[in-house]
């Protein structure tokens, strides 16, 4: 079966730039994050050669999630400018490395990988997204599905999931309904737990189940359920992700190119990332 990577753009330009001390060209540009991004996507395909490789990232702007709540992602902190720089360079990098990137407005990145993935099913191609959120373990699915975080190098299998949540990835999307996400100001039940979500689930075995049965769960949280039914059905909504996004591609278009090397190394030597210059000197 042919691999297909999907990296979270946005997810490892914020965990590039924390993770990293600052890092300057000589006219002051910061590039810590476009150096830990453009280490990892050599990382992936010196590792796991894969057939077809994408970069998904966010679209800059309100999505359809604003929509429908318009407090979504309102208690997070305005980015660090230096932060902001770099965003545009890692786009541009990525394509001095010749890998497709995608971004639509109105969408996610979650979505634009849940549709590509929902297409490579269809395709009979294994998917690896590469990301340390969550929200995306959901969609892993027997081996078709695989999920690496890479900061704790762990690949997330069905098995690794219901280890670590003791759920099955498909009963994901409920837990998170159920306990929030205070990063995208997702409300869930108030004082519901991912642990009392887990305790919910293995009994009621759904979250549609758990709501039909709310007025015989009996003590504090059949309470809390009763008070917060109308937040966890708004919850579901947001985290729940979009399969259908209009997106307009043959699965040829990601396959995983030969790199350009004069075109790479004209971008590392602007930017001053002389180790990368440096490696494909040595492939010349």
């Amino acid at each position: 079966m042919k691999k297909f990577f999907i990296l979270d753009g946005n997810a490892y330009i914020h965990r590039a730039y924390h993770a990293l001390p600052p890092l300057f060209t000589s006219n002051n540009q910061q590039i810590n994050a476009v150096y830990g991004f453009v280490r990892l996507l050599f990382k992936i395909k010196s590792i796991f050669t894969p057939d077809y490789i994408a970069v998904c990232f966010d679209y800059p702007s309100k999505n359809f999630r604003h929509e429908i709540f318009k407090e979504y992602k309102a208690n997070r902190k305005p980015l660090d400018e230096a932060l902001i720089s770099q965003m545009p360079l890692i786009r541009k990098a990525v394509d001095a490395l010749n890998i497709y990137r995608v971004e639509i407005q109105g969408y996610e990145a979650d979505d634009l990988i849940a549709t590509i993935v929902k297409h490579n099913k269809e395709n009979s191609v294994q998917t690896v997204i590469v990301t340390g959120d969550k929200d995306i373990l959901q969609l892993i699915e027997d081996e078709n599905v695989l999920v690496w975080n890479d900061s704790k190098g762990i690949m997330y299998d069905a098995k690794k999931v219901e280890r670590k949540y003791g759920v099955k990835p498909n009963q994901l999307l409920d837990i998170f309904a159920l306990s929030g996400d205070a990063t995208d100001n997702v409300p869930g039940v108030k004082g519901i737990g991912e642990k009392t979500a887990v305790k919910l689930l293995k009994e009621y075995v759904s979250l549609k189940n758990i709501l039909q049965n709310v007025g015989s769960i009996k003590g504090k949280i059949g309470k809390l359920l009763q008070h917060g039914k109308d937040n966890v059905e708004l919850s579901k909504k947001l985290i729940e992700l979009n399969f259908d996004v209009p997106l307009d591609y043959k699965l040829n278009d990601f396959e995983n190119k030969d790199l350009d090397i004069d075109k790479a190394i004209s971008f590392f030597e602007k930017y001053e990332l002389k180790s990368f210059v440096d490696k494909l000197f040595r492939q010349k």
